[in-house]
């Protein structure tokens, strides 16, 4: 078990796998950058990944207040990628300006995680499908996250991909939060032919249909947010421009007390959508 607060992990080489971490016990990131890392390989395969940070089967890791970015994988996960039977938790986090070879240009996940007040932006997979994430084999929850302006090839361009490629269905529930500005569509269900799960928890901002939407979901391609900044916090953030629909548009029952930057959120009224609360 290790915890590391208050550092930045930079310049890292990996082969076939890992460029900054390689994580196969229970690992805890707290106020940490991991930056400019390359994960390299010479023939690619399923398990290859992780320009990042790479978590091993049945490894933890709980991202704090932290920053994955700018980091490059050769294959997949160009910021993170977590194997079966792992447990990933983002919070606060901002993944932003990672690259793929492959899929998941943010992040690549065969496990369970959990992603609340966090931002995925401006990731990049240059092979398929999950420019922001690919997410097969385990249950992912998003609670008021941003997922903004993430890139996949053409001819596969979706921002977050889930596909069943076994006998494990595959879970994303979204609520309370923005996907937006991401080339060509939002969320891919099909592509891999099997059966996966696609919950809307509602209140969600979304610039198109494709993510299930219940009634309370808003489908907007104008999402009404600024770019990925330094916003306050100790991590980036896209703020909400005046106007914007996910201003008062979640559900307060499930917002959490504050939002990325650490700043309250509205008790008993409805909070934003999305991870940056306007004030």
């Amino acid at each position: 078990s290790v915890s590391i607060h208050d550092m930045t992990l930079a310049d890292g080489y990996g082969w076939q796998l890992a460029g900054g971490i390689l994580n196969n016990g229970a690992l805890v990131l707290d106020r940490v950058t991991v930056t400019g890392n390359t994960m390299a390989t010479d023939t690619g395969d399923f398990w290859q990944g992780g320009g990042g940070i790479y978590n091993g089967e049945w490894a933890t890791l709980e991202l704090i207040d932290s920053s994955v970015v700018d980091n490059t994988a050769g294959w997949s996960g160009g910021g993170l990628y977590a194997f079966f039977n792992t447990n990933t938790t983002i919070l606060r986090s901002t993944i932003s300006g990672n690259t793929s070879n492959d899929v998941g240009g943010g992040i690549r996940s065969l496990g369970d995680v959990t992603i609340v007040n966090s931002t995925i932006s401006g990731n990049t997979a240059t092979g398929w499908h999950g420019g922001a994430i690919f997410h097969t084999d385990g249950v992912m929850e998003i609670l008021n996250s941003t997922i903004a302006n993430n890139i996949a090839p053409d001819w596969a361009s979706s921002a977050i991909f889930l596909g069943e490629y076994g006998t494990v269905v595959p879970v994303l529930k979204l609520t309370n939060t923005i996907i937006t500005g991401n080339q060509w569509y939002a969320c891919e269900q099909f592509a891999s032919g099997g059966v996966v799960s696609l919950v809307s928890g509602g209140h969600n901002l979304v610039q198109d249909d494709s993510c299930n939407p219940e009634p309370s979901d808003l489908i907007d391609p104008n999402a009404g947010i600024g770019p990925l900044a330094n916003n306050g916090g100790p991590t980036w953030t896209h703020a909400l421009l005046a106007g914007s629909p996910a201003i008062d548009a979640g559900d307060d029952a499930v917002c959490p007390a504050t939002d990325q930057r650490g700043v309250v959120r509205p008790q008993g009224t409805a909070c934003d959508i999305g991870s940056y609360e306007l004030e």
